[in-house]
Formats: C-alpha cells, structure tokens, sequence
C-alpha cells in the first residue's frame, strides 16, 4: 500500500519559507519572555484525561484527541496549555517565591473542522503570570501581545476586553449554580446567545437580576462600563469586579491606545477556568482572534494544596503565521549563511569540505556546495540569497593550494592559501 502524501487531516508540513515566518514569530515570544522576565518550561505533549475535564469546558472536552494506553489509562493530546502549566505549578514550582512568570512554546491538538485560521494541531506563545491578585497583572499580559504583534508587522491589531466575573456575579444573584453558569458562558462563547439566555430565564430565581443578565450580554451600555456600573448596581458582588475591569481599561487605553480597547460586556471565552477579565487580540483583516487570554484564581487550587491566583495569554504562533502570509504584503526569507564554499569540480570537493569545516569551526554560518550548477549561476543564486561570501576553489586553486573569496557585496576578490582561508573569511567579515 502506498502512503499518503498528505499529512493527517488539519495537520500541516512546513515548508522552509513557512518553518522561517515560525521560527520568526518565536523568537519573538522568546525575546518578549526574557524582557518582561518570563522563564521558559516544558510540559508532555499528552496528559491525562482528568487534567482538563476539571475545570476546561465543554468545548475543549468535546474536541480533544483522546485514547486509552495498554494500561487502560485516558490520555489526551494537550488541547491548551493554561491546565498543564497550572499543573506543572502545583507540582513543582509551589513553594517559589511569588510571583512565579512562566513561559512556553507549544504545540497543541483539538478535533475541530479545519478551516482558515483553525487547524488541528497549532502552535501557542505563552505567558503565565501566577501569584498576584493586582489588576495590572492583567494588563501586563495585553502589554506583551502590544510588543509582540508591534514587532512582527501587526501593528493594526485592536484588543476586545470582558470580565467573566461581572458574568458570574449577576449569575449568582440570579441563583444560577456554577456548572450551569458554565454552561451559559460557553453557549455565548459560541455565538449562542439566546440558548444560553433560555437557560437563565428556566434557572433564575430572581427575575430582576435575570433581566440585567440579558441587558448586559445584549449590549448593556453599548461598551461603555459606567452603563454597565449602573446597570448592575443592585447586584451584590458585582461592583468590585466593575471597579477591577475599569483599572485596568484605563491603564491599556493610557498604555496601548483608547482606540484599540473595545470593551464588549457581553463578551465571554469558553473555557470554564477563567474567573476575571479576558481578552482577545484581532488583526483587521481576520474574524478569528489571533491571541487570548485572561484570569484564572482557583484553577491551581483544583490540582490540590494551597490555591494560587493567575493569569496568562496564549499567542496563536500558527494562526499569526497564516495571518500574516494570507493577508498582508508579508514575504518570508529564507536565512542565508554568510559563507558559501564552491568547489568547481569533484576533485575539489574534499578541500572544500576542508575549509567549509575550517570556517564554521570559527562560528562563522559555511555551507558548501557541490559540483554540478555553472559558477554563474552559483553565484547568481548566492546573490539573490544575501550570501555575503563566496569560496571558489577549481583545478587552478587546487593546484596552487590557493582559493577565491568574492565579495558579493563589495563585488571585489582576494586569493589566498588554503590554509588561510578561515582566517580571511573572518577578517572580511569583520570589517563590515
């Protein structure tokens, strides 16, 4: 039988044009980790079922990658990182002394239909702040997707802000228990809005504070939180969470820009773990988020011992790679080495292994090429790539146990001995 070309459904290859907007977009979290003191750490790809049917929501519990090992254990393929970070911190990092940043890059799995912007496996940036309760952890997370989206041509992106417990407190007050809020808030994560109304109506035992319910996921105020203060003043519960989502509204629309922070008050994430502001981050010519985040107190707590507030963003690398090819000017570039080592014939190639060995054993980038493309085209090619240098030895240099370095840049070169030709390589780099 023979293979398939293609990789499973909703998984991709990537091409080295592809691989390098990647590898970009990770070294930018990265760089962004050590600025703001995030300290990198790993978790295993798959974890146990439990882990996230504690508290992840119906919608991540309904498209995981689940099977059973010879031992009859449920594993998954990790579906988000939030619960095993929070796992790994219950485990390990408890006793640190708080706050406790994390850091991560990883490659997550949900059974979805495949379509633009959503795929099967994908990669997340993540930042985990654990430990503090003040708002402006929440607004740091914001900070880093500014950085971040500034630094790799996204500049026009604009943030979409919400409080999960502005939700629960007017939740609460109607008498609606917590699995069955939930419920409500993942029903208007998926764009379900009158279903998850229906279900508070049937569960509301107060029909004052369901008819603010309605108010506030239907618009109430218009994105204006002091309609929103109003509106919820009778709600017991709700005022601190008010007074919290201004905090930090404030200081992004000092920080990031009024006109880029839209506060939505019906808005919601799915994941059943968030207990105070969430955000999303959108560029202008997509409809899907390109990162997300929010506050998590009590989640840690679940994995057992003592309970610890926290906060975080998960920066969708797959999604703002396809973003960027897809719908803005953006070319990738393939990384060149500095040096490109050409031997003009095969009784040239062993010297040339030589000096290719020769030069990358000073830290200088040599690739070698083989006999067989003209050297006009070789040089051509090293031009179109940015190579800054090229080695030619032929029959002449062999025998004179000398090589060619050309400048490309400078379009001048130099012929040297062999045994100094790392030596100069080194030198011209130097230089400029």
């Amino acid at each position: 039988m023979r293979p398939p070309l293609e990789p499973p459904k909703g998984m991709d290859d990537l091409t080295p044009e592809e691989y390098a907007v990647h590898e970009e977009l990770v070294r930018t979290a990265r760089t962004l980790m050590e600025a703001y003191g995030y300290q990198p750490i790993e978790t295993p790809t798959v974890e146990h079922y439990e882990l996230f049917a504690v508290k992840s929501g119906e919608e991540i519990l309904a498209h995981m990658f689940g099977f059973e090992d010879a031992h009859g254990r449920r594993l998954v393929l990790r579906p988000e990182m939030t619960a095993p970070v929070a796992r790994l911190f219950a485990a390990r990092l408890s006793r640190r002394p708080l706050p406790v940043r994390l850091g991560y890059i990883a490659d997550c799995y949900r059974l979805d239909e495949p379509q633009w912007g959503r795929r099967r496996r994908f990669y997340h940036a993540g930042f985990e702040l654990i430990g503090v309760r003040d708002p402006m952890a929440d607004a740091e997370q914001v900070l880093i997707c500014r950085d971040f989206f500034g630094s790799v041509g996204i500049g026009d992106f604009w943030v979409k802000l919400g409080h999960v417990g502005v939700h629960r407190a007017v939740l609460s007050a109607c008498g609606i228990r917590e699995e069955n809020q939930d419920r409500i808030l993942s029903l208007i994560d998926r764009g379900r809005r009158e279903e998850a109304l229906g279900l508070v109506r049937r569960n509301s035992s107060d029909r004052q504070a369901a008819e603010a319910y309605e108010a506030l996921v239907s618009g109430g105020g218009s994105g204006d939180i002091g309609s929103v203060r109003e509106l919820l003043s009778g709600i017991e519960g709700a005022g601190p969470q008010v007074e919290e989502l201004e905090a930090v509204y404030r200081v992004l629309g000092e920080l990031v820009g009024r006109e880029r922070i839209r506060y939505d008050p019906g808005f919601a994430r799915g994941l059943s773990y968030y207990t105070g502001v969430i955000f999303e981050v959108y560029g202008p010519k997509a409809s899907v988020a390109l990162a997300g985040g929010g506050r998590y107190d009590g989640l840690i707590g679940l994995f057992g011992g003592r309970d610890f507030p926290g906060v975080g963003v998960a920066i969708g690398v797959t999604r703002v790679m396809q973003y960027l090819v897809d719908r803005t000017d953006y070319r990738p570039r393939l990384r060149a080495p500095r040096v490109l080592v050409k031997p003009l014939g095969r009784a040239e190639s062993e010297r040339a292994l030589t000096v290719a060995d020769a030069i990358r054993r000073r830290g200088i980038e040599a690739e070698m090429s083989f006999p067989g493309r003209s050297l006009g085209d070789e040089l051509g090619l090293a031009s179109e790539r940015g190579v800054r240098l090229v080695v030619i030895i032929g029959s002449r240099e062999r025998e004179r146990g000398t090589a060619v370095i050309r400048d490309m840049r400078e379009g001048r070169q130099v012929e040297v001995p062999v045994e100094g030709v790392a030596e100069e390589v080194e030198r011209l780099l130097g230089d400029g």
